[in-house]
């Protein structure tokens, strides 16, 4: 299942789950489903909580969206990036005590990915590899990307509020494994003697850069109807 997939899978689920609800005091019995927005470090989302009213088990279908721009700088080049966070997540979760206290694990489908362009210095050039390139008619770009599947784990709370709204707060990690940073250059540049060399250089040191971020937080606020 694609990532888009799991994110509609999971709004399906939650549109109907709300249009069922004042049919049938539970669409499923012996089950507790409950509709959710989700807001936490990997976007903002639909979640679908399904919890077995007579075990200490439940299961969360969800997926997260956003996206961000910032200007980031590696071995003297100045690059404009942007982040676009794409994730479904299938979250099993076991209530110990029987009460709010959950332990979760999961997978995310990880669709993160960051995209780089570089930004010309205040006389037109990019320096690559501490070499100076005019960027006349050319550019130097790239992108950073996680491994497709991810595993997930957390500590969480979630409590029931007046008229069935529930409020929920998970803490956790997603192990995304090490970044894979790839740039490309296009344009006269590319026919410069030793660009080339300096392109590969500049990559691993990019690739050096990120190379550390195996392991991304997640912190979650859920705010949902349950019936």
């Amino acid at each position: 299942m694609t990532i888009k997939g799991a994110c509609g899978l999971a709004m399906i689920a939650v549109l109907a789950a709300g249009a069922a609800a004042p049919a049938s005091a539970q669409l499923i019995p012996g089950v507790s489903l409950t509709p959710e927005l989700s807001v936490s470090t990997l976007g903002i989302g639909p979640e679908l909580d399904a919890r077995l009213d007579a075990l200490p088990f439940g299961l969360r279908i969800g997926g997260n969206f956003f996206s961000l721009t910032r200007n980031i700088s590696s071995n003297d080049i100045e690059y404009h990036g942007k982040a676009d966070l794409q994730s479904g997540a299938f979250t099993a979760d076991w209530y110990p005590f029987l009460s709010g206290l959950r332990l979760s694990g999961g997978i995310r489908l990880n669709g993160n990915k960051a995209t780089v362009d570089a930004l010309p210095n205040g006389n037109g050039s990019i320096t690559v590899n501490h070499v100076a390139y005019s960027t006349a008619g050319s550019s130097v770009n790239g992108q950073i990307t996680f491994r497709d599947v991810a595993p997930y784990a957390g500590l969480g709370y979630s409590g029931t509020l007046p008229l069935g709204l529930t409020l929920g707060f998970d803490l956790g990690a997603m192990f995304q494994g090490t970044p894979r940073a790839e740039l490309a250059a296009q344009g006269q540049i590319t026919q410069l003697p030793g660009f080339a060399a300096n392109l590969s250089q500049e990559t691993a040191s990019l690739q050096n850069k990120i190379k550390d971020f195996t392991v991304y937080p997640v912190a979650e606020v859920t705010v949902g109807w349950r019936f």
